[in-house]
């Protein structure tokens, strides 16, 4: 096991441990973060099996090894951007749905203040 591969299997634990923690401290919902805990899982099986990367790169055309790497790493943050932009979509449906609710709720209330008051 070379230099940088315990280097990377420091890092994607220390990682994981920060996405765990912040699960557990409230600070993301698991549903967010289940993406960034299989991403470091990947990371930690390729920092302790080195062969997998360079064997995928091969049998996918990739010259380098670093080529295919960088290619997976933007494939799953297109994935995650995605993701977000769905749940983004679908949270300002959902306020604008609280606002229209609240105001018809609010246009009541003044209605019935105002009947109340003569």
């Amino acid at each position: 096991m070379s230099v940088l591969s315990i280097v990377m299997l420091v890092a994607s634990i220390f990682f994981l441990y920060l996405v765990i923690r912040n699960i557990n401290k409230n600070n993301i919902l698991f549903e967010q973060a289940f993406m960034w805990i299989v991403i470091s899982f990947v990371m930690i099986i390729i920092s302790i099996f080195d062969v997998i990367p360079g064997y995928f790169a091969g049998l996918l055309g990739f010259e380098l090894t670093s080529n295919f790497l960088l290619s997976l790493a933007i494939f799953f943050l297109l994935v995650i951007a995605f993701l977000q932009t769905m749940t983004l979509s679908k949270q300002k449906e959902q306020m604008k749905h609280l606002v229209q609710e609240l105001s018809i709720l609010k246009s009541h209330i003044e209605t019935k203040e105002g009947n109340d008051e003569q």
